[in-house]
């Protein structure tokens, strides 16, 4: 069962970084307007890096079951389920709760937490 929680943390996380890349570029950066040309750079930045790591964290998990070893799996679980918490703190904090994203990090993280 715990093979199974590990999966779905990890393509939850996949699912997440991807939704999060693609609206955060279309509809949150794209629009802006009335700022530097380097600022609306650090803002793709922001969105990209974020939706990176949380994909490679997901990949990491989706592939814990089969390539590593018990405690590896446990170390990874840590891991990822810390970034995912810091990402869904951040959410929460920076949106005052309003925003949906917090909720299905925080899911990833119970499922990641329930998968080691």
């Amino acid at each position: 069962m715990s093979d199974i929680f590990i999966i779905l943390a990890g393509g939850l996380g996949m699912f997440i970084a991807v939704v999060h890349g693609y609206l955060g570029a279309t509809k949150v950066v794209a629009p802006v307007e009335g700022i530097a040309a380097s600022s609306k750079r650090i803002l793709h930045a922001i969105f990209f890096l974020s939706a990176v790591y949380w994909f490679i964290g997901g990949a990491v998990l989706v592939a814990a079951p089969f390539y590593l070893s018990d405690e590896d799996r446990q170390v990874a679980a840590l891991l990822v389920g810390a970034l995912y918490l810091s990402g869904a703190v951040a959410n929460f904090w920076g949106t005052r709760g309003r925003h949906f994203g917090w909720m299905l990090l925080s899911v990833a993280v119970v499922f990641a937490w329930l998968g080691q």
